[in-house]
């Protein structure tokens, strides 16, 4: 009896040890599972921090606008790089980012680009206050610490917060409202890398309006706009384009010979001359021979529209919407007219068109416009002159298989200047497509909307985005670790 109470004992005992035993393992199990999942959590992180440093495609832009993301154009354009390029910002980093909340998504921007070109383009933080010496290297330039500076070899662009930033003012206080700075450093790499600088030369004989928008807006897209006087001067040779701004008076027989003559080219052709009219009544009788020579004839008015859906406003029948490209697909690369905005037009002189064989409408007003006569009197009934489809820009052609020479009329000398700046409207690409297709050029610039940020926040984040990230960190995350846990609990008790 006592040797079998004995054997129960140590039978007892066996177990109890046993317990503690698969207890203690269970435990230690536990502890090394939490220990693992710490482990892969921290290692995943590092991981995720490291691809999303290196390479742009691993991050996820949550901003209502895009803030962060690069545009298609962008990608492409860093993507095809094959020159060596650097964007240097005057600041530290910190510093920089500091400035305006804007002014990270300028850094992020330049971040993409450099990781999309693979290294070709790369990016660096000098600050000026400590490191003066970068003066000396640009001496001829001003430089502030908010500037930013792209550069290939010896050639350089220096960005100013003006160039890359709309701003707004409230009372004394100005602010950045939106950014336009992909569009603009996009431009500025493309600049420096190209190996060809267009020549444009523009007429300033008899001309009072300044071109200066036009000018600034064919630098930053690598055309050099070389002013002459067609009265004094001959066109240079390798200018294939020649823009007669505005001349308030006609040009003598002798300056026209020389456009003509230009046109020609030696009756090799290839040429372009933009002929921008002067807003008010010019008896200009050579200027109107050569356009009749290319099958348009110069309207003695204003075109004037009463469809209030092509007005900017009810109250103003001169500052229009115009169309007519979106059919004929002239001159807007990628055209899309449910997305893209129009052309507007501005106290135009009206033009149309006398022989069809070698002329068309570009840009006209609608079914309900005309023709306002200079004589009319202030009390002028619109009605009375509705003619149909006013024309605003149209283009004639000369030549043969050598090539094509195009004179092209423009009504409105707003269009080409203040109306540029305009960020409702398509005038800037639409000239720049003109000019480009004239020039055989690809290389010019690149185009994109500006973009705003709302608030600095998640209330930034775009409702379905915001919608789909609340779901998942708040509903889908919290039922698969309880669902987990579950899991492991009815495992363990079934044990």
């Amino acid at each position: 009896m006592a040797e079998l109470n004995k054997t129960t004992n140590n039978e007892e005992k066996q177990k109890k040890k046993s317990g503690l035993s698969r207890r203690a393992k269970r435990r230690v199990i536990s502890l090394v599972s939490v220990c693992l999942v710490l482990a892969a959590a921290v290692i995943i992180n590092i991981i995720a921090s490291v691809l999303t440093e290196k390479y742009a495609f691993f991050t996820t832009d949550i901003t209502s606008g895009g803030l962060y993301n690069l545009n298609e154009e962008s990608v492409k354009l860093a993507q095809n790089i094959s020159k060596d390029i650097k964007i240097t910002f005057l600041s530290d980093r910190s510093t920089y980012e500091n400035y305006d909340p804007y002014c990270k998504h300028v850094t992020k921007m330049a971040d993409q680009l450099s990781q999309y070109s693979s290294g070709r383009i790369d990016v660096e933080y000098v600050d000026l206050i400590q490191n003066p010496n970068i003066e000396n290297k640009y001496k001829e330039e001003s430089l502030s610490v908010s500037d930013v500076i792209v550069s290939c070899g010896s050639k350089y662009n220096i960005l100013k917060a003006t160039d890359l930033f709309n701003f707004s003012a409230y009372g004394d206080y100005q602010y950045i409202n939106s950014s336009k700075a992909e569009a603009v450093v996009d431009t500025a790499i493309i600049k420096v890398s190209s190996d060809v600088e267009t020549k444009i030369a523009i007429l300033t004989d008899h001309t009072e309006d300044s071109y200066t928008a036009l000018e600034k807006m064919l630098d930053s897209n690598n055309y050099k706009l070389v002013p002459m006087s067609v009265e004094k001067e001959k066109i240079p040779s390798d200018v294939d384009t020649v823009i007669a701004f505005a001349p308030t008076e006609d040009y003598s027989k002798e300056a026209v010979e020389k456009l003509r003559a230009f046109l020609k080219n030696d009756d090799n052709y290839g040429k372009g001359l933009i002929f921008i009219s002067y807003r008010f009544d010019v008896e200009c009788p050579n200027i109107t021979a050569l356009l009749s020579e290319y099958g348009m004839k110069l309207e003695d008015g204003l075109a004037f529209e009463t469809d209030t859906t092509r007005m900017t406003s009810s109250s103003d029948g001169y500052r229009n919407i115009a169309s007519g490209f979106s059919e004929k697909e002239l001159y807007i690369a990628n055209y899309d007219k449910e997305k893209d905005y129009p052309v507007l037009v501005s106290m135009s002189r009206a033009v149309s068109i006398s022989n069809e064989q070698i002329a068309s409408t570009l840009l006209e007003y609608s079914s309900q416009s005309g023709i306002c006569p200079y004589s009319a009197d202030e009390n002028w009934n619109p009605n009375d002159y509705i003619t149909g489809y006013a024309g605003v820009m149209a283009q004639g052609v000369s030549g043969g298989d050598k090539g094509i020479s195009r004179l092209i009329f423009s009504g409105s000398t707003e269009m080409w200047t203040s109306l540029l700046s305009s960020q409702q409207f398509t005038n800037k690409k639409y000239i720049l497509n003109i000019l480009n297709d004239i020039n055989k050029r690809e290389d010019t610039g690149v185009y994109m909307d500006d973009k705003i940020i709302t608030k600095y926040d998640l209330s930034s984040v775009n409702a379905n985005t915001k919608s789909v990230t609340s779901i998942i960190l708040y509903a889908i995350l919290p039922i698969a670790i309880l669902a987990a846990g579950f899991v492991v609990f009815i495992i363990r008790r079934k044990k």
